[in-house]
This record gives structure tokens, C-alpha cells and sequence, in this order.
């Protein structure tokens, strides 16, 4: 396991490198609009759908018997396939997701070329950051698998589901945090140096 992911993260640093700041900039941004727009798309479905409890609180019941009654909920208002539509959507909130955690932890490693320390952190991060909010993926498809039989769904998937969603909101708070402590080092490092990182190639590859 040590030796391919030396590998891997001796390819992420080769694409660190050679890619230009334009390009990572523009492939930032194209992934906060697919990660805004489809926040923005599934909230309006899930407001739509009546879904009684609030995300966190409906996502961390584990509670098979409250999420049946939830369900039965949403047939009776004839909104469970809106529900069910906001399932899919969430999967474009998700790509744009990962693809900004990846995106952004090569940015820093960019940035952080003559630090080992800090560049090694980033590359790291720029795996570990995507691997991990997979969970958001998995805890989707178990959504949807409970959906299909909303009533008699195995007591077992909501206990599942809920336990992917802490692990992806514990990792929200993790993966923010780090974010946030490598800007900011970033940051303070310019700062007290009096000026930004200068791209080395601004053309591309």
C-alpha cells in the first residue's frame, strides 16, 4: 500500500507543478458553481418534498422506525419522488465537492512548493479530503435503497445511513479546519514576507 501511494502522490505533485494558477483557478470556479448549483437545486427539492425533519436531524436519527414514519409521511402528501429526485441532485452538490477539495489541496501544495512539510500535508489532503466525503455518496444510495421500500426498509440501512452521515459531517468540521489552517499559514507566510506566490507558468503544462 506505501509504494503505490508514494506513487500517487508523486503524480499528484508532477500535476501540482506543471499546471498553470490560470487553469486551476478556472477549474475552481467551474467546480463552486456544480457545487453551489447543486446545493442550491436539491434544497429546493427537499423543501418542496415537506420532508418533516431538518437535514442533520433527519440524517443522524438512527432510527429506523422514525424514518419509516417519515416516509409514510411522503406518501400520503404524494411528494416521496421529490424526495427521492433530491437524492440525485445531491450527486452534483457531491462532484462539485470533491472536485473543489481536490482542486484546492493542489493549489496549496502549488503554493506550498518550497515547504516540503506543508506541500506534503496538501497532497496528502488532496486524497484523503475526496476519499473520505465519499461517504456522502454511500450514505445517498443507501437513502435511495431505503427509499424503494420506504415502509419496510431493514432496520439496518438507517442505522448505516446515519453512520456515513457522521462520518461525512465529521469530517465537514475536520476537513474545513484543516483548509482553514492551511490558508491561513499560507496567508500569514505571504504576509510577513510582503508579497504573494508567483506563478511559474502562467501558460499551462
Amino acid at each position: 500500500m506505501k509504494i503505490p501511494m508514494t506513487r500517487l502522490l508523486r503524480h499528484l505533485h508532477r500535476l501540482a507543478e506543471q499546471t498553470s494558477w490560470r487553469s486551476f483557478w478556472v477549474a475552481l470556479i467551474f467546480s463552486l458553481l456544480t457545487l453551489a448549483g447543486g446545493l442550491t437545486w436539491a434544497t429546493i427539492l427537499y423543501a418542496r418534498s415537506g420532508f418533516a425533519p431538518r437535514l442533520i436531524e433527519g440524517q443522524l436519527a438512527f432510527n429506523p422506525a422514525q424514518t419509516r414514519a417519515w416516509y409514510a409521511a411522503l406518501i400520503e402528501q404524494g411528494t416521496l419522488d421529490i424526495y427521492r429526485r433530491t437524492q440525485w441532485v445531491d450527486f452534483i452538490f457531491i462532484a462539485g465537492l470533491l472536485a473543489t477539495l481536490f482542486i484546492l489541496h493542489l493549489m496549496i501544495a502549488k503554493a506550498r512548493r518550497n515547504e516540503p512539510g506543508w506541500q506534503r500535508l496538501a497532497l496528502w489532503l488532496a486524497v484523503l479530503g475526496p476519499a473520505i466525503a465519499t461517504a456522502d455518496i454511500w450514505e445517498n444510495l443507501v437513502t435511495l435503497m431505503m427509499l424503494s421500500a420506504p415502509t419496510t426498509f431493514p432496520s439496518a440501512l438507517a442505522i448505516l445511513a446515519s453512520t456515513l452521515s457522521v462520518v461525512k459531517w465529521g469530517w465537514a468540521v475536520i476537513g474545513t479546519s484543516l483548509v482553514l489552517v492551511q490558508l491561513i499559514a499560507l496567508a500569514w507566510q505571504r504576509i510577513s514576507r510582503g508579497g504573494a506566490p508567483r506563478p511559474t507558468n502562467s501558460s499551462g503544462v
